[in-house]
């Protein structure tokens, strides 16, 4: 069974809720080098101190834009294109909040988040200009940590 020995992508399915169940839900799902996993909205992410190659290809950028987070399995790209469309729909600014310690990964899940966005959002000079404020913003974020 694949949820028995990879976890459940969303802990709110969890049998039991417990510490040690979520716990031990993170490590089956970290041993498996799955770092993303869902509790509700919110988005846990592992940093795995290594690259996971197919996590972040041109194929996966395509394959989360315009899904909802329960069609595909958990990813940063799932939260980038829900504040996106959010963004269009509601009409409203968009805020993503990335929690964590030293190390954790905030600032490389913020690029990724921002890698995102830049490529859904269009090619128009406009749009351009924007990516590039946007994608320039990273040596900010690294001052701030």
């Amino acid at each position: 069974d694949n949820m028995a020995k990879h976890g459940v992508d969303d802990m709110v399915m969890l049998s039991k809720i417990s510490e040690n169940a979520i716990v031990e839900n993170l490590k089956k799902r970290y041993d498996a080098d799955i770092i993303y996993t869902y509790i509700g909205h919110v988005l846990i992410a592992i940093n795995p101190y290594k690259l996971i190659e197919h996590y972040y290809t041109d194929r996966a950028l395509k394959d989360y834009r315009g899904k909802y987070q329960y069609e595909l399995p958990p990813h940063v790209y799932s939260v980038a294109d829900a504040m996106f469309r959010n963004l269009f729909s509601e009409g409203e600014n968009q805020c993503v909040i990335i929690s964590g310690e030293s190390g954790a990964g905030k600032t490389v899940t913020s690029k990724h988040i921002m890698q995102f966005i830049a490529s859904v959002s269009g090619q128009s000079p406009e749009v351009q200009r924007t990516k590039d404020i946007i994608l320039e913003s990273n040596p900010l974020l690294e001052a701030f940590g």
